[in-house]
C-alpha cells in the first residue's frame, strides 16, 4: 500500500511543490497518507468480510446494479489515466535528473515507452503476486533513497538554520503559504478525497492473512508515511530553496543531488524515483485488469473459468492492452499533474459519499439505490461543468463535486423520508393528526 501511493506525484511532484509552496505542500500531501486510517480501520474490513476485490463489486453488493455499472466505467477511466500519469513520470524522472534531456521530446517519449514496457511485462506475466513482490522491493529502495538524501542535507541545514531561514520566502513556513486558508483547506480535501478508495487500494483490501492484519497493515502504513515522508520531502526542498532560490521548482531535486556531489546518492535516488513510479504504475495496471475480469467479464457478461485458464489468459491480454493504451496516452499527454487531477475530478464526486454511506449505514432499499444512482450522475456531470468555470482554479473541482454529492444525497433522502411519512400517515395533510415515529 505504501509503494502504491508514493508514485511520481508524491516524490518528484512533492519536492517541486514543496520548493514552491513550502509548508503548505507538506500539509496537503499528508492527506494522501491519512486516508489510509479510515480505509484500513473501517472500509477494508467490510470489503474483506464480503470477499470483494473491486470498488464496483462493493457498489453492487451494497447498492445494486445501476450504481455498480457507473462505478465500473469510472474505475476503468481512473485506473487507465492513473497508469498513464505514472508512465508520463518516467519521462519526468529523466528530464528532472538529467536536465540536458528536458527539452528533447523524442528522448522523453522513449523513456516513457521503455519504462512502460517494463511495467507491462512483469505485471502481465506475474499478476498480483509479481506486483506485490516488486512493490515491497521498490518501497524499500525508494524510502532508503529519499531518507539518505534528506539525511545528507540535514547537517548543512542544522549548522546554518538562521541563514537558511533568512533565505526562505516570507510565507514559506506559514501553513497556507500566502495562498489563503480556503486554498489550503480545499487542496487538502482534494488530495484526501482523490486518493480515498482508489481502485489500486481496493484490490489490496483482501490480500492480508486476516482482518486484523489488514487493519494493521493499511492504517499502519498511513500513520508511518504521514509521520516520516513529508519530513523527508521538506528537508530536501528546504535545502534546495536555501541554496538555489531562483531555479524552476521542478529542478530542485536534481540541484540537490548535484550539490551533494555523491555518485552513490545520485544513483540511489534515480533508483528510488524509478521505483516510486513503477510501484504505482503496476498497482494501477493490476487493479484495472481486476476490474475488467471481475466486473465486466465475470459479472456483466457472465463468463466463468471452466478450468482451462480462459479467464487468466484473458486477464493477461487485457493487462497488456491496458498498459499499451496508458503508454500511448502518456506519450500524447505527458502532463502528470493534469492526468492526476482528471482522475481525482472524476473519481471523488462519484464514489466518496456512497462509500461512506455504505460503510456507516446498514440500510438497504430501492429508494436508497435510486438516491445513490441519481447522486452519482448529478455529481459527475456537475463537477465537469464546474471544471470549465474560472473559480475552479481556486476551489478544487474534486471538493466541489463531493460537496455537491453530499447536498444532492441529503436533499433526496429528506424527500424520500418525507414521502414515506406521508404514505404511512395515509396521505393526511400536516395539519391532521400527527403520526408517532
Amino acid at each position: 500500500m505504501g509503494a502504491t501511493i508514493i508514485g511520481g506525484g508524491y516524490s518528484i511532484g512533492a519536492v517541486g511543490k514543496t520548493y514552491e509552496w513550502g509548508v503548505l505542500m507538506i500539509l496537503v500531501s499528508m492527506a494522501g497518507y491519512l486516508h489510509f486510517l479510515f480505509s484500513g480501520l473501517v472500509v477494508a474490513p467490510r470489503f474483506r468480510e464480503a470477499e470483494l476485490y473491486t470498488v464496483a463489486g462493493y457498489f453492487g453488493h451494497r447498492f445494486g446494479e445501476r450504481p455498480r455499472f457507473i462505478v465500473l466505467v469510472v474505475s476503468l477511466l481512473f485506473s487507465v489515466f492513473i497508469v498513464a500519469a505514472q508512465m508520463a513520470a518516467f519521462g519526468s524522472v529523466l528530464s528532472t535528473l538529467m536536465p540536458n534531456f528536458a527539452d528533447n521530446l523524442e528522448v522523453i517519449r522513449w523513456a516513457i515507452v521503455i519504462g512502460g514496457a517494463m511495467v507491462v511485462i512483469y505485471s502481465t506475466a506475474g499478476g498480483l503476486l509479481a506486483v506485490i513482490y516488486t512493490d515491497i522491493f521498490q518501497f524499500v529502495v525508494l524510502f532508503i533513497g529519499f531518507a539518505v538524501t534528506a539525511w545528507l542535507c540535514l547537517p548543512d541545514l542544522g549548522a546554518g538554520w538562521e541563514a537558511t531561514r533568512a533565505a526562505l520566502p516570507a510565507d514559506f513556513l506559514h501553513p497556507h503559504g500566502g495562498k489563503g486558508w480556503l486554498f489550503l483547506t480545499t487542496t487538502f480535501l482534494a488530495f484526501l478525497f482523490g486518493e480515498t478508495f482508489a481502485p489500486g487500494y481496493a484490490t489490496r483490501y483482501c490480500i492480508g492473512r486476516s482482518i486484523r492484519d489488514t487493519k494493521i497493515g493499511i492504517a499502519g502504513v498511513g500513520g508511518f508515511l504521514a509521520l516520516t515522508f513529508p519530513v523527508i520531502i521538506f528537508a530536501i526542498a528546504v535545502y534546495a530553496r536555501a541554496n538555489y532560490p531562483d531555479i524552476e521548482a521542478q529542478q530542485s531535486l536534481p540541484m540537490v543531488v548535484q550539490r551533494l556531489n555523491n555518485p552513490l546518492v545520485g544513483s540511489l535516488l534515480i533508483a528510488a524515483l524509478l521505483s516510486a513510479v513503477m510501484s504505482s504504475a503496476d498497482s494501477a495496471l493490476n487493479s484495472a485488469t481486476a476490474i475488467f475480469t471481475k466486473d465486466l467479464f465475470e459479472h456483466q457478461l457472465g463468463w466463468r473459468d471452466t478450468g482451462d485458464g480462459r479467464l487468466l489468459r484473458l486477464a493477461r491480454w487485457w493487462s497488456a492492452g491496458l498498459g499499451v493504451t496508458a503508454t500511448v496516452i502518456a506519450v500524447i499527454w505527458p502532463d502528470i499533474i493534469g492526468l492526476l487531477l482528471f482522475t481525482y475530478h472524476i473519481w471523488a464526486p462519484a464514489v466518496i459519499v456512497p462509500v461512506v454511506v455504505g460503510v456507516l449505514s446498514k440500510e438497504r432499499s430501492p429508494a436508497l439505490t435510486r438516491t445513490v444512482f441519481v447522486t452519482m450522475l448529478v455529481a459527475i456531470s456537475g463537477t465537469f461543468a464546474y471544471r470549465a468555470t474560472p473559480p475552479s482554479a481556486t476551489f478544487d473541482p474534486a471538493v466541489f463535486g463531493v460537496l455537491l454529492a453530499t447536498l444532492v444525497f441529503s436533499v433526496l433522502r429528506f424527500a424520500d423520508r418525507r414521502c414515506a411519512r406521508q404514505r404511512g400517515s395515509g396521505g393526511r395533510s400536516p395539519a391532521g393528526p400527527r403520526r408517532e415515529d
